[in-house]
């Protein structure tokens, strides 16, 4: 390629002065442009990659619902000075995890060491701390969490002299920064490195990590929820308390073919339809026949924003063809336009609005929709949509008509 360039020489066009363009120069603006594309994969850069900053487009809408205020986990918030009196008590935790485990310090540290590259591989940018700061990094968080979970698992003894068990506020604080898309450490790794420990040479029989972790999210937890469930991280976990089992998931609509449009609560019970508590612990499931529109329970408190923006956040990174959560949370703002809306929804035992204000609930809901692209919807779910706009547009005719089932999912 310079042989070309050499040759066209008199072709490039000159400067004010009249001289010719500094060819050299062009030359080594050439060569660092080829540099850089000789260090570009060309393969798929997503492939692994399952924890993500929150797109800057959503974020902005609530800075703080995706940002832990207490504890850092994993490289995202690594370093922020607000969360800096935690890192003692990390230390006094690896500490302590470290005192009764068959396993030292120095195998533990390689095991994370021979898997560096993998783990970072795991996050959806680049990080640039250097091998030993994200080692010690993963290992001192890593540790953390495992001796809360035990320490959580047997809070008898631990109850008056823990910092964390002994502050409900503080333990709260940390079970929501736990859940965080950018607040991760991958699962496997966790399990992995729990393992090695053998954290039953002080505590006995100790339950597998999984167990430790779905006990230590009971609060999230269904009752159809079972230990073997997969998933990549905490967050993804608590996407999988939502759903059905993935068997019992509706197709996916074709691609573009989304809800725009559902009557809201109020316009709907205006032409006659029911609403009715669902005996399901899934939100997912919904059932719509003979002008009654069952819904199972959804809870609305102070951490319900914080928890479902980040799964809504998961859904567009990681599953944006998949969007279930997303899904429901899209027809909930249909059916909620104002305080008047979820009145009705609370008065059925729909909603149970732990925020009180029922003004607030609505605009709480409102604003979870925002800024979220579909690609696709549930089919079962579009639907059901679909039934209910018939509903109120000819409620006459469609009261004569028994209606087919409708409902997220089948459960056995």
């Amino acid at each position: 390629m310079g042989e070309n360039i050499e040759a066209s020489d008199v072709e490039m066009r000159t400067q004010d002065d009249g001289s010719l363009e500094d060819v050299h120069e062009f030359k080594i603006l050439l060569q660092n442009m080829e540099s850089k594309l000789n260090r570009v994969d060309t393969r798929v850069a997503s492939k692994g990659r399952t924890i993500y900053r929150v797109p800057k487009k959503i974020r902005r809408l609530n800075e703080e619902a995706y940002t832990p205020h207490v504890v850092s986990i994993g490289p995202f918030h690594y370093g922020d000075k607000k969360l800096e009196s935690m890192e003692k008590l990390k230390l006094v935790y690896l500490k302590s995890f470290l005192e009764w485990t068959k396993v030292s310090l120095e195998f533990l540290l390689r095991g994370l060491k021979d898997s560096e590259e993998i783990i970072r591989q795991c996050y959806a940018e680049t990080i640039e701390l250097k091998s030993q700061d994200f080692v010690q990094m993963i290992l001192a968080d890593a540790c953390f969490i495992f001796e809360l979970f035990l320490r959580y698992h047997n809070p008898e003894q631990w109850l008056q002299e823990d910092p964390i068990l002994s502050t409900p506020w503080l333990a709260y604080e940390i079970i929501q920064d736990l859940t965080l898309l950018e607040n991760q450490l991958p699962f496997v790794v966790l399990e992995d490195l729990f393992s090695a420990a053998d954290p039953s040479h002080k505590y006995g029989s100790v339950p597998s990590f999984r167990k430790l972790t779905f006990h230590f999210f009971d609060g999230y937890k269904t009752p159809k929820i079972a230990s073997p469930v997969e998933f990549l991280h905490f967050t993804d976990l608590l996407r999988a308390f939502y759903l059905p089992l993935p068997e019992r998931l509706a197709e996916r609509s074709e691609f573009s073919d989304i809800i725009k449009h559902v009557y809201s609560a109020g316009e709907l019970v205006e032409a006659g339809l029911k609403f009715k508590k669902r005996e399901s612990k899934c939100v997912l499931d919904l059932q719509f026949s003979k002008s009654v529109l069952e819904m199972p329970v959804f809870e609305i408190s102070d951490g319900t924003e914080c928890h479902i923006r980040n799964l809504l956040a998961y859904e567009q990174c990681h599953f944006p063809f998949e969007t279930y959560i997303t899904d429901y949370i899209v027809f909930l703002d249909f059916l909620i336009n104002n305080g008047s809306d979820v009145n009705i929804l609370v008065d059925k035992g729909i909603i149970i609005n732990w925020l009180g204000d029922n003004n607030v609930a609505a605009a709480l809901v409102n604003n979870l929709g925002l800024n979220l692209v579909q690609s696709n919807c549930s089919s079962s779910l579009l639907v059901l949509a679909k039934e209910l706009n018939a509903f109120y547009d000819n409620p006459a005719e469609c009261q004569l008509t028994t209606f087919n089932t409708t409902r997220i999912y089948i459960s056995s």
